[in-house]
């Protein structure tokens, strides 16, 4: 999977994600494509010369959108020993910008670019000034994606806005393929993000459970990911018990389902989300009555949206305050995010569809 080579990257960068360490601190690392002078490729070692040069570029999704955070470096040799010993680096903003500076110049580089499981990386020949990627050099590059379909969701309808491309697995029961599938670690271990559905099957936890919570779990931790809603939150829950608190009993599968259909005002906690919809604010539909709500996450658990959401209380109705209606958490290499709210496009705000395009792309 893609996602391993992007964690051993940031480790030798030693930098947790996108946490952009000091420029120019000495590394130790080369220069990426398996060049051990590093020189930047150009097979020329020595003093490194001024150090005015700059890259700026932007970064967007196979769908042309830009893509908001995601990790963009570069790294050159400071004192000019042959090793590239020093790296510049920074977050794409907004309008999918970044600029790496104070590189040395009359070198070639190679710039890489990472958000979640998505990757790219560029060519550049850096003079004096800022040296400018064309502007068609954006894109970062899709990983293998599989979507375990269901009843009452279809986050399909947003990765295909997205221009990504996925695998199928069929999620209903009666087929069974959904569940071949996830007692095959093999089969699982060729994708890099696999989606729950809400809807999907849900029989391996009378049949399967033992074997099919293993497989997620050295999945995630493999440097997979994975994404569930509503429903399906038994598919993190059971692999994952301590991250994510639901409300009721935790042991039993159905018990959280008791939210009340309609719309709240989630309070945006992720960067990213907020910088996106331009709000801390953010408008969630919960289109059908009985989904899953959640009470509290754990420490090692990052809520991104909260709410206060109305619950049903035997025949009467009572309220949850502040309670995490979006979290993720990371898990060996890996990553798991949930949301009590759906994503195909028939349900969701505006507000929500950006989000789970942040979401997909985080993953």
């Amino acid at each position: 999977m893609r996602f391993g080579w992007v964690m051993l990257a940031l480790m030798a960068l030693g930098c947790s994600e996108y946490d952009l360490g000091a420029k120019g601190e000495g590394d130790g690392v080369s220069d990426g494509d398996g060049d051990p002078t590093g020189d930047g490729g150009d097979g020329e070692v020595g003093a490194p010369g001024t150090f005015d040069g700059g890259i700026r570029g932007r970064i967007c999704d196979p769908g042309g959108g830009w893509v908001v955070g995601a990790y963009v470096y570069t790294t050159y040799d400071s004192t000019g020993d042959g090793e590239h010993d020093a790296r510049a680096e920074d977050e794409s903003d907004v309008n999918g910008a970044y600029e790496l500076t104070g590189i040395p110049v009359d070198r070639d580089y190679t710039v890489y670019a990472i958000k979640g499981s998505f990757e790219a990386s560029f060519d550049v020949s850096v003079g004096s000034g800022m040296t400018e990627i064309p502007s068609d050099e954006c894109m970062l590059e899709p990983p293998d994606i599989a979507v375990v379909t269901g009843d009452y969701d279809h986050i399909e309808d947003i990765i295909d806005s997205m221009g990504l491309e996925y695998t199928e697995i069929d999620g209903q029961y009666t087929t069974g393929e959904y569940l071949t599938f996830l007692r095959n670690p093999a089969a699982m271990a060729e994708f890099d993000i696999i989606f729950f559905n809400c809807g999907a099957g849900m029989d391996w936890l009378y049949t399967d459970a033992d074997l099919v919570r293993a497989n997620i779990r050295e999945f995630v931790a493999n440097g997979g990911s994975i994404y569930a809603s509503d429903w399906a939150y038994y598919y993190v829950e059971a692999p994952f018990p301590s991250f994510m608190d639901f409300y009721g009993g935790d042991e039993s599968y159905g018990s959280a389902q008791v939210g009340v259909a309609g719309s709240v005002a989630g309070r945006v906690r992720d960067p990213a989300m907020e910088l996106i919809i331009g709000s801390a604010s953010a408008d969630i539909n919960f289109d059908l009555d009985m989904w899953v709500a959640m009470e509290a996450v754990s420490a090692d658990t990052e809520i991104l949206i909260s709410a206060d959401i109305p619950v049903w209380s035997s025949w009467s109705t009572d309220t949850l305050f502040n309670v995490p209606v979006a979290a993720r958490f990371d898990y060996g290499e890996g990553r798991v995010i949930y949301t009590a709210f759906h994503n195909e496009h028939a349900g969701t705000t505006l507000d929500m569809t950006d989000i789970l395009e942040e979401i997909i792309l985080s993953l």
